[in-house]
């Protein structure tokens, strides 16, 4: 802090209702005082600060200088609502934030967390979702299952999830290019893929088979879209191994070769290296080790 003399925090909060809505009316009614309130706190911040903050008129609009200070102050109280919210609403309940790919968290996490609850009624997990791992000391999370090439400072790695990538489709369109015999019978469809078109032409070189210069391709930049694509027969998906087998057991997507082809990416379970996992994570750590264990997913490697 640079001790410098701050506004009031009154003042400020009723700015960035101002800042928000553009209305007097809407901040009021939103902070619950009168409009003529927040007039006055906006005059006195502007007073303080020698400089004006909002051009009144019949559409209110903020100044250059309201803007850099709304931007500011909106960033400030969502961290400040978002930090608030991760400790309160839980009772006597140990709260434990958790960092997850969104993918992860929705097919594979998700459906299972009843397991964990019911083994632990004292913890209440917070899922916040994110393909790389948190900053664990700023952001509050102590744990998190992250997808990446594990090459991250400054925090514990151990993997979960292999990454590999195989070749999925809708048992749909596997029938209507049945016989399937050979993959090079692939190439004459359109080809999904989520990350790098270079990942398709690991796998034809896997599969042993050349790569087709004139093949169709088209890149789905998120797991579920690239996953709907594929159940609903729009082409030939090349998706994560380990998270497609709950929808080729069940037969909702067919993996027409026993082929798959590591791209330097997996799932982690990380935490920070310089402290000292609480009860609960140790908690959340075994319970997810065991669960994918349970599942045949993987191994771990402490890294």
């Amino acid at each position: 802090m640079s001790g410098r003399p701050m506004p009031s925090l009154t003042a400020l909060r009723a700015f960035e209702a101002l800042g928000r809505t553009l209305s007097f009316t809407k901040a009021a009614q939103e902070l619950g005082v009168t409009q003529a309130a927040v007039s006055r706190q906006i005059k006195a911040l502007e007073q303080a600060l020698s400089v004006t903050l909002v051009a009144r008129g019949t559409r209110n609009r903020l100044t250059d200088a309201g803007e850099i200070l709304f931007a500011g102050l909106y960033r400030a109280f969502e961290t400040i609502e978002d930090s608030v919210g991760r400790i309160t609403g839980s009772g006597s309940r140990e709260i434990l934030n958790v960092s997850v790919a969104p993918f992860f968290s929705a097919h594979w996490l998700t459906p299972r967390l009843m397991s964990f609850y019911g083994q632990h009624p004292g913890i209440e997990l917070r899922l916040h979702h994110s393909y790389h791992p948190a900053d664990h000391k700023r952001e509050g999370i102590e744990i998190g299952i992250n997808w990446g090439a594990g090459n991250w400072a400054g925090v514990v790695k151990e993997k979960v999830l292999d990454g590999a990538l195989t070749v999925v489709l809708s048992p749909e369109l596997a029938r209507r290019l049945a016989p399937l015999t050979h993959p090079a019978q692939l190439m004459s469809q359109l080809l999904l893929y989520e990350f790098d078109i270079a990942h398709w032409k690991a796998w034809c070189e896997a599969a042993g088979i050349a790569w087709a210069p004139d093949v169709r391709s088209l890149r789905l930049n998120d797991s579920h879209a690239l996953r709907r694509a594929a159940l609903d027969g729009h082409g030939v998906a090349l998706f994560f191994t380990a998270l497609a087998q709950d929808d080729i057991a069940a037969g909702r997507l067919v993996q027409p070769f026993p082929v798959s082809v590591h791209v330097g990416y997996d799932y982690f379970l990380n935490y920070a290296e310089d402290a000292e996992l609480s009860r609960k994570a140790k908690m959340f750590r075994r319970w997810i080790l065991t669960e994918l264990e349970l599942a045949g997913a993987g191994r771990t490697e402490r890294q």
